[in-house]
């Protein structure tokens, strides 16, 4: 009785499956963390150079997930495309049938009352037609429409992988300016320890306040403060960059970002947007004495966004289309062989030919209202790109100021750093001569470092600002404009990326 009951259990067991649950979770979880790590030290034991800007957006570009549903919507617009295609090639179409009976079938004689055989018992017929769509305009329009619909994916991919470009350059600065920020304030930190020594030996021999000594005590300890939750903000900030590469997030194996590489963005190609729309070659100089409103034509040419709403207006156009070649008609020819071993049929062998065609009268309101939605989707798809190309002036005008002010932020932040390294260098000089007091030299000295700091964090900021304005421009790493020796651009790349 027992195993008749476990039987079936069993049974309805595997067919329906069991849901998952806290075993699977803890396996499932093992399992990513385990291989994900491994790829990560794989990876990276062979590739153990400093993370570059460059090396950044290919890894992001090949391993990313956020990709994955793009791309994959753009291949099956192409498998569309070409399915749709299908309708315009021969259709081919063989049979093969064998039949047969227990008994001979006979046919019976009313007049004489006699039966005669007029078929064989078993028989066998074969057939192969080839029908050729001659006239079929809707199947060539909805062709015409899943070719615009592939090409309108394919576009919102390539502008996805900009938008990519622009998040890696974002997260890969925020990674920089920490990993900077930690040098900085751990020599801040040794540069305090080291004067904390000096006014211990000082106050041995009486020539230094206790509350002189407690300051520095203070000073040091902020920096430690500091230098520790720098470390944690680089470690997050490279999380973050890591993890937007599909590597392990926590992997200690993974190289520090070179900072320096966001400055790369200088040496990138510049170029203008003529007035048909072709792109001509400039030097840096010229482009950052061109004024707005060049930037803000180069944006309404070169950005894949307009690009991808002048592929669904005229994608509409063709449904509107598409609508209307319902009330056409549809013509086809067709013709084939055909074979039946019945020996009582004569001739064995026939040639089959034709020609159909179908014409839909009327069907009711159902072709007229596609048509009309068509219409109104296509009137949806105007508004919508005019309302794009507004938003899109907005932003390129938006990331053109924050460039602008990025700049003009360096300048001052190089400057405010020269002053303060010559002040901290003269307050040094006035009080190794006993003619300043300490506790001006630590503010000075506090003062020299913040401004290094400062200095290092606008650099980075005025090369991520310069990314985000040739992606709002349409521009981005330059890979489409065309080469030109004579351009006064800086050196090209030189490191590994």
């Amino acid at each position: 009785m027992n195993a008749r009951r476990t039987v079936p259990l069993l049974l309805l067991s595997a067919l329906t499956g069991c849901a998952p649950g806290l075993r699977d979770r803890v396996e499932d979880a093992q399992a990513w963390q385990q291989d994900k790590l491994a790829e990560t030290e794989a990876f990276f034991k062979t590739n153990s150079a400093p993370l570059t800007l460059r090396t950044c957006r290919t890894l992001a570009r090949q391993r990313t997930l956020k990709l994955t549903q793009a791309n994959l919507d753009a291949e099956l617009a192409r498998l569309r495309a070409v399915g749709a295609f299908s309708a315009f090639l021969p259709q081919v179409k063989a049979t093969y049938q064998r039949s047969g009976t227990t008994e001979t079938p006979l046919t019976k004689i009313p007049v004489f009352g006699l039966s005669a055989q007029m078929q064989d018992k078993w028989t066998t017929e074969t057939a192969l037609t080839v029908t050729q769509p001659v006239f079929m305009p809707n199947a060539w329009l909805l062709w015409v429409a899943a070719r615009r619909g592939a090409d309108l994916q394919k576009l919102v991919a390539e502008r996805n992988a900009q938008m990519l470009d622009v998040q890696v350059a974002a997260l890969f600065y925020q990674a920089a300016t920490a990993d900077r920020a930690v040098e900085a304030y751990d020599a801040q930190a040794e540069a305090s320890a080291e004067l904390q020594k000096q006014i211990a030996a000082l106050e041995r021999e009486g020539l230094c306040l206790r509350g002189e000594r407690a300051r520095v005590e203070a000073f040091h300890l902020s920096d430690l403060h500091n230098a520790q939750v720098a470390r944690d903000n680089a470690f997050a900030a490279k999380a973050n960059l890591l993890d937007l590469m599909s590597f392990h997030p926590l992997a200690e194996a993974a190289p520090d970002p070179d900072g320096d590489s966001l400055l790369h963005v200088k040496a990138l190609p510049w170029a203008l947007t003529e007035a048909d729309g072709s792109l001509r070659p400039v030097s840096r100089q010229e482009a950052l004495a061109a004024p707005l409103e060049e930037w803000l034509w180069s944006a309404l040419v070169n950005r894949r966004e307009l690009w991808a709403q002048d592929m669904a207006i005229t994608l509409r156009k063709v449904q509107a289309l598409a609508a209307l070649a319902n009330f056409l008609p549809t013509l086809a020819v067709s013709g084939g062989k055909m074979h039946s071993s019945n020996s009582f049929l004569a001739p064995h062998n026939l040639t089959t030919g034709g020609i159909g065609g179908v014409v839909s009268l009327f069907d009711g309101l159902a072709s007229i209202s596609d048509y009309l939605a068509a219409r109104k989707q296509q009137e949806a798809a105007y508004a919508l790109r005019e309302d794009a190309a507004s938003a899109l002036l907005v932003s390129v005008w938006q990331s053109w100021t924050q460039w602008r002010q990025a700049r003009e932020l360096k300048t001052v932040a190089d400057a405010a750093k020269e002053a303060a390294e010559l002040d901290y260098d003269e307050t040094l000089a006035r009080y190794r001569d006993d003619q300043e007091t300490l506790s001006n030299l630590l503010d000075k000295f506090s003062a020299r470092e913040q401004a290094r700091i400062s200095a290092v964090a606008a650099a980075y900021a005025d090369a991520l600002a310069e990314f985000v304005f040739r992606d709002a421009i349409g521009l981005g790493w330059g890979d489409a404009i065309p080469e030109d020796d004579a351009l006064d651009t800086l050196p090209l790349l030189t490191k590994q990326e």
